[in-house]
């Protein structure tokens, strides 16, 4: 029976057709076919087995030629993983058959087969941040003078612009391309160094063969085995989590600013897009929502990655065992939740009045900080501080604008004319560098996500 990542009712809630295929059943066969057939060669170059025995095993190395059904019972029969699959090939490859798997150990065909599923992976992740991002530059660009209500402690605090909002996310989000790269480069990598790490079956051979054999394979050989050295997937699962929280944020953001109270943003709805059962009226941020349960799953699985780190001894299958279902979720529900965000951000609805509107909601309080520092000039900031205070609690109390009770105060009459006192009340006023912390933004990703995205 279906678990929820691939039944056919909820699967596309929580996942994605193109990243589910990078880790289906016959991808998995496949990259194991792939290192069969890769080491051979090596050996073929090594002068180690016959060429015409590698041109063999690889014309038989593809995974449709193979009975999943039967493979798997074979698991469940022998208590191992991959017997069934060094059999099948070894008997379908005929007299070349004997020299499947030679030298070699069951990890490095996991770990290698791994890798190239996670090559693909990354790419597709990578690929989509740059697309999210290419959604974020116009609207920054679009907003970035627009004013609205900056938000502390969930309370209006000072005055930005909707361009420095999303600045902040294309920002955030340029810097995980940059983690991807830096991850592919330790991550994405081949295994194959034997039993324990020596590569002693292959005696003086064994150096020729590892270098042929990256070659083959087209993965980057390490300095040293990594059998028992798992940092390389931790870093890589904390990145993908890290990834997660930026989504999260960025969707918990733009349903918070879609409620009713506020507003000011909105996600897109589709013509037959139900927004409740029972409630004709909602326009429910389900894509966000649901965005944001699989990012709490995705970054709760980078602890448990971690603690994979702990190995025993040269190997330690109750470290893989785990690696073989936790990457592949976490990869999954991380691509749901990013084409999830792609729904929203890809045509975020943006009420640029009801921003002005909001900014107006406190009459002048949001600009209280500029009054104080007006003030600051002539008094110093102390005292600026405990008039201005003063005067916001009286405004707030009497429900009045802080203009008018500025202007009714004679202290505050003593230090600033009216002239003044309407100037610092006035929001576009004091949006400082929000404009040029925009097109800095702008200017520097702009040329990073035009750059080739695969290293």
């Amino acid at each position: 029976m279906p678990t929820t990542l691939d039944c056919q009712i909820m699967r596309n809630v929580f996942g994605t057709n193109r990243m589910r295929a990078v880790f289906d059943s016959r991808r998995l066969l496949q990259g194991w076919l792939d290192v069969w057939a890769a080491l051979a060669e090596a050996e073929a170059d090594a002068e180690l087995i016959p060429a015409e025995a590698a041109r063999k095993i690889r014309s038989v190395a593809k995974a449709e030629l193979y009975d999943l059904e039967k493979i798997g019972a074979g698991v469940e029969a022998g208590r191992h993983i991959l017997m069934p699959s060094i059999r099948a090939l070894s008997e379908r490859a005929g007299e070349a058959g004997k020299y499947v798997h030679w030298g070699t150990t069951s990890q490095d065909v996991f770990d290698t087969g791994l890798v190239l599923q996670i090559r693909d992976a990354l790419d597709i992740v990578d690929e989509e941040v740059r697309t999210q991002i290419g959604f974020l530059l116009p609207l920054a660009e679009r907003y970035k003078s627009h004013a609205m209500a900056g938000r502390t402690h969930w309370q209006h605090a000072v005055p930005i612009t909707f361009g420095l909002k999303v600045a902040f996310w294309i920002d955030e989000l340029s810097r995980h391309l940059e983690r991807l790269q830096d991850v592919r480069s330790r991550a994405v990598v081949c295994q194959m160094s034997g039993s324990a790490g020596t590569f002693a079956a292959l005696g003086r051979h064994a150096p020729a063969v590892q270098a042929a054999f990256s070659r083959r394979i087209g993965l980057r050989l390490p300095d040293a085995p990594w059998y028992n050295v798992r940092d390389n997937f931790a870093e890589m699962i904390s990145t993908l989590g890290m990834i997660a929280a930026t989504v999260e944020r960025i969707c918990n953001e733009t349903g918070r600013l879609s409620s009713t109270e506020i507003g000011e943003v909105s996600e897109p709805q589709t013509r037959t897009q139900v927004g409740s059962s029972a409630m004709p009226q909602k326009r429910n941020p389900i894509n966000g929502e649901r965005a944001v349960a699989n990012c709490h799953l995705v970054r709760g699985l980078v602890p448990v990655m971690q603690g994979l780190m702990v190995v025993a001894h040269e190997r330690d299958m109750s470290v893989t065992a785990a690696e073989w279902l936790l990457i592949p979720q976490c990869f999954i529900l991380l691509d749901g939740a990013l084409c999830l965000a792609h729904r929203i951000l890809s045509d975020l609805q943006v009420d640029a009045g009801r921003m002005t509107q909001n900014l107006a909601l406190t009459q002048g309080g949001i600009v209280a900080e500029a009054v104080m520092y007006g003030l600051g000039w002539k008094m110093g900031r102390g005292a600026a501080h405990e008039l201005t205070m003063k005067l916001a609690r009286q405004a707030h109390a009497e429900h009045k604008a802080l203009l008018d009770v500025m202007l009714k105060n004679q202290e505050a009459s003593k230090h600033l004319t009216e002239a003044e006192m309407r100037d610092l009340v006035n929001p576009q006023n004091y949006l400082g560098m929000a404009e040029a912390v925009v097109d800095k933004v702008i200017s520097r990703v702009s040329k990073q996500v035009g750059k080739a995205s695969r290293a």
